[in-house]
């Protein structure tokens, strides 16, 4: 027999439910529980659930083993923020701990000549069109931080500190990006045109940069996009985030929407607000409070942008046969957990990148009772939007297991691109107008004034309460699912001189998703969100917010699912289901990252089949680590005769590596299905 060591198998523990459809057959009252072409697993929460999920998972690195490093840095106020990005520029920072609240506005920050050189990444975001309503911007300015030429980096709180008065901006030379546990703040302000385009201040743009993975942060309200994704950024994961504010007519007198509108207020009783044009003067002569308005104001309208152009068909290709990858066709996007509180649009819209969204709770209620129980706000308020995703220019975007509150319209667009062109100018309108889009909600939960819906937004031909603000073309998407899309002859064409005929696509009908997810059933995704998604939810270690995968301790760990293991080998029972065999003296199996909580285990349990029998060491960290228990598997001779043995174990600490390693006499020990401490 050869014996081998193997790392990094990939985890086949779970029951999983790989789905495919006949893209040949079109659905006429389609019933449909899983999206075509993955494979998911639906279970109770665990810890497993906080390791990177979707897109970002194929690039994002673990930065545990930075710590006690030069490469680790603790900052506390903006200049040693500052300083930490442009080391991580020069490769000497890989990990940046925020131990205290961080405020980078322009004017806050007051650089001089010789910072500002030194600092070049930073700039002076421009003032708002129409001037300052927020005193606390205007006491602080706005900046830009742009991140580029960094590879390989975390930025995250142990205590979910916050970063103020910034959008930060990750450019195409930055790669395997994570941000976790921080809160992002201060970048609103009244607009008194209703329109929300007098400027662009975002919290995060990705703006090119690939493997990015933002986790468990809490994100306010901003003046334009809240996350968005530009010049073709690829593998981007939000996850366990919370996204806006309830409606409260009493807010936080330090917030700013209590800010704002108290500096609105003082120029209404001033008179020096215009009549015609002002939306907080109707509001307000027309018998709304300022209280009434802070509530109604607490709404975000646009969130994830994600191609922020049409143009951006292509990749660019310079003069000189440089290739610029930032074409649209690449982006790539998962939404997982999230919690999204009174947001209008662009949940995301994405323009012919891949979208994957699943167990977010979108909740627009609070916002819809503050324009509903007040007159005035509901003639004057222009924000009244409540949209989902929006697939364009040949997108592809689907959502499992998702709940929408107060919610009208889950999706929005059009099946075909030519029937949905008014924000569209030539010549992409006329380009893209054969582009077919792909839409898709299964498993997910719209409950709005018409009632509730449970299913898929294909039941029923395509008519259903998940589709009221879809135009359909001709249904051929219909029961049939593309991860991508491709313009046919795109590698010919030139950015700066588009084709003169429309475009014609391939769909990847084929495609499968490149990675497995997990779903909490539809009910218990409110529960689950509202507990878990946010800043300061999990007690962890710096260590544990610089991991990207984890384990749940008090879950049934199946051993076939271990990351690495010296000697064993994977084997099939007669019920069809795997489990880890031949096992001699000296194997061993690792599970990385194994997470206990708060409370140290007793028990471990295992199920083994014993043969000549031995004993199992639950080590810690490492092969000689500290022994926390040892299992004896008494001599039965019987292969796949299974019994549950049980050890006490001791030492566990929040999160460690378990080693199981196997001691006894020569030939076949005895094999092991799964374990789980108590």
């Amino acid at each position: 027999m050869n014996k081998k060591v193997i790392s990094g198998l990939v985890a086949g523990s779970l029951l999983v439910t790989p789905t495919f459809i006949d893209t040949g057959s079109k659905a006429e009252a389609a019933v449909i529980q899983s999206i075509p072409n993955t494979t998911k697993v639906e279970k109770s929460y665990e810890s497993g659930f906080l390791s990177v999920p979707g897109y970002a998972s194929l690039g994002v690195k673990d930065r545990s083993s930075y710590i006690g490093t030069p490469y680790y840095r603790t900052v506390s106020n903006g200049r040693e923020f500052l300083q930490a990005i442009l080391d991580a520029g020069s490769g000497t920072v890989k990990v940046i701990e925020v131990k205290e609240d961080i405020n980078l506005g322009w004017t806050e920050l007051a650089l001089d000549s010789t910072e500002r050189s030194k600092y070049s990444f930073v700039s002076r975001y421009p003032n708002p069109s129409n001037g300052f309503t927020n005193p606390l911007l205007i006491a602080s300015g706005v900046s830009k931080v742009n991140i580029s030429n960094v590879d390989g980096l975390t930025i995250f709180s142990t205590s979910g500190k916050t970063i103020r008065h910034a959008e930060i901006k990750l450019q195409a030379s930055a790669n395997d990006i994570v941000i976790r546990n921080l809160k992002f703040d201060e970048m609103w302000q009244w607009d008194d045109s209703g329109q929300h385009k007098e400027v662009g201040w975002s919290y995060i743009k990705v703006n090119g940069a690939n493997n990015v993975w933002i986790d468990h942060c809490k994100f306010t309200i901003a003046a334009d996009g809240m996350i968005d994704m530009e010049n073709g950024a690829s593998n981007v994961t939000l996850s366990w985030n919370e996204f806006g504010l309830a409606a409260e007519t009493e807010p936080s007198v330090t917030s700013s929407v209590y800010q704002s509108i108290s500096f609105m207020e003082q120029k209404y009783a001033a008179g020096t607000l215009n009549p015609s044009s002002s939306v907080y003067y109707k509001m307000r002569n027309e018998g709304a409070t300022p209280n009434q308005i802070m509530a109604y104001a607490a709404y975000h309208s646009k969130v994830h942008l994600a191609g922020s152009g049409d143009k951006d068909y292509t990749n660019y290709v310079s003069p000189a046969g440089v290739e610029v990858k930032d074409g649209n066709q690449r982006i790539r996007l998962t939404m997982a957990y999230n919690s999204y509180t009174n947001v209008g649009q662009r949940l995301p819209m994405i323009r012919q990148g891949t979208g994957h969204i699943y167990n977010n709770y979108f909740d627009n209620s609070t916002h819809q009772h503050a324009i509903d129980s007040v007159a005035a706000i509901s003639k004057y308020g222009g924000d009244k939007l409540s949209r989902g995703i929006n697939a364009r220019n040949g997108a592809s975007i689907a959502g499992d297991t998702n709940v929408y509150n107060a919610f009208n319209e889950p999706i929005i667009g059009a099946e075909r691109q030519g029937d949905d062109t008014g924000n569209m100018s030539l010549p992409f309108s006329e380009l893209f107008k054969d582009a077919m889009n792909h839409s898709l909600l299964v498993n997910s939960k719209v409950t709005n004034s018409s009632g509730t819906y449970i299913g898929s937004s294909w039941d029923n031909n395509g008519v259903n309460a998940f589709t009221k603000g879809f135009t359909w073309f001709d249904k051929s998407t219909i029961g049939k699912w593309a991860w991508s899309s491709h313009i046919d002859g795109v590698e010919n064409m030139s950015k700066t001189n588009p084709p003169s005929t429309p475009f014609t696509f391939t769909y990847g009908y084929n495609e499968k998703l490149p990675y497995a997810y997990k779903t909490v059933p539809l009910a218990s995704v409110v529960p689950t969100v509202k507990k878990y998604a946010g800043v300061t939810k999990l007690n962890f270690s710096a260590a544990d917010w610089l991991r990207t995968n984890y384990m749940d301790a008090y879950s049934t760990i199946q051993a076939e699912s271990h990351s690495s293991m010296s000697g064993v080998a994977i084997q099939t029972g007669s019920a069809g289901s795997p489990f880890v065999g031949d096992i001699q003296n000296g194997d061993y199996i690792v599970f990385q990252n194994v997470h206990f909580g708060t409370s140290a285990p007793k028990l471990l349990e295992a199920r083994v089949a014993p043969e000549a029998g031995g004993s199992m060491e639950v080590r810690l960290d490492s092969l000689t680590g500290p022994l926390a228990g040892t299992c004896k598997v008494s001599d039965t001779n019987s292969s796949q005769t299974w019994e549950t043995k049980s050890c006490s174990v001791s030492g566990v600490s929040v999160t460690n590596d378990v080693y199981l390693k196997f001691t006894g006499s020569s030939g076949s020990l005895f094999n092991i299905d799964w374990f789980k401490f108590k």
